[in-house]
């Protein structure tokens, strides 16, 4: 009786295949939207917060920066229903200390999040009291369906 290398292993190509295949159903990334627009608060636009998007199951985005403009952009969301918050209390200039000690070497920029709207005057322009409920995952009512690929969705905030 003689082993050939190439007869056992023709065996077991359609097994190998069969596993990788199998295994690369189970590995599949979900599915993820881009979502970009503006942020309203009573029919004018927000110039400065952020805006998460939490879903249901999986993890959340990072929160996207509100722009001066009220336009926002979150590259990558879960696919799926969501939980809209939206924040602008590190904008206000009460919350902030007087003064920051750091300062970044001469000729040098600071790193990110030092620094950054850290003028009272600036704070102050952009700045927008909005009700604590839209801030809260529990409290908000806002929600969306996020779905595959790129997609637009204002948000509108009220004062109830």
């Amino acid at each position: 009786m003689r082993f050939s290398a190439s007869r056992g292993l023709g065996r077991w190509v359609p097994f190998v295949f069969l596993l990788a295949s199998i295994g690369a159903a189970g590995c599949r990334a979900p599915a993820t939207g881009s979502v970009s627009g503006k942020v309203y608060y009573n029919g004018k636009v927000l110039k400065g917060g952020y805006v998460s998007f939490l879903p249901a199951e999986g993890q959340a985005a990072p929160p996207a920066t509100i722009q001066e403009d009220g336009s926002y952009s979150v590259p990558k969301v879960l696919a799926g229903p969501v939980k809209i918050c939206v924040d602008t209390s590190s904008l206000n200039p009460a919350n902030r200390p007087a003064g920051s000690r750091y300062k970044p070497p001469p000729g040098q920029k600071p790193p990110s999040g030092f620094g950054e709207g850290g003028d009272p005057a600036e704070l102050i322009k952009r700045y927008t009291w909005i009700p604590p409920k839209y801030s809260q995952p529990d409290m908000t009512t806002l929600t969306y369906t996020v779905t595959a690929g790129a997609q637009e969705h204002d948000i509108k905030l009220d004062a109830q």
